[in-house]
């Protein structure tokens, strides 16, 4: 009955693990970009934030909370969030002018309204930009 027990209990805990490492994503992460073909294709039309990062960048890291905390804001729900991974689209941080991590672009309908670099933009300041545009 133990071994019944313990093997219950293992089961259950791997079920677990399994669901919080789900790929699907929720409401509160950002849309990954895979081409220059579709963020420009995706911008074209809405208010964007885009976080442009690197992978091995502490200071990116500090920032994305501040950013994905505006996700789930229902006030910002016509907005486009998404991420550029400067390792996999060097093209994009090219094309956008992107010159250190993070950066935060904010653009509404293709065009660049502001540009925040490094990692102290708070949620707040960030979301007053997007709803002004």
């Amino acid at each position: 009955i133990i071994f019944i027990l313990n093997l219950f209990l293992v089961i259950n805990f791997i079920s677990c693990i399994k669901d919080n490492n789900s790929d699907n994503p929720t409401s509160t992460q950002l849309n990954i970009i895979n081409s220059v073909n579709e963020f420009d294709s995706r911008i074209a039309k809405v208010v964007t934030l885009a976080f442009c990062h690197a992978t091995w960048c502490s200071k990116c890291a500090a920032q994305r909370p501040e950013v994905e905390g505006l996700i789930s804001d229902s006030e910002l729900q016509s907005v486009f969030f998404c991420e550029v991974d400067y390792e996999k689209n060097g093209n994009i941080v090219s094309k956008y002018e992107v010159f250190g991590f993070p950066t935060i672009l904010l653009i509404k309908d293709g065009q660049v309204k502001h540009t925040l670099v490094g990692s102290n933009n708070k949620k707040a300041d960030i979301k007053q930009l997007l709803k002004s545009l």
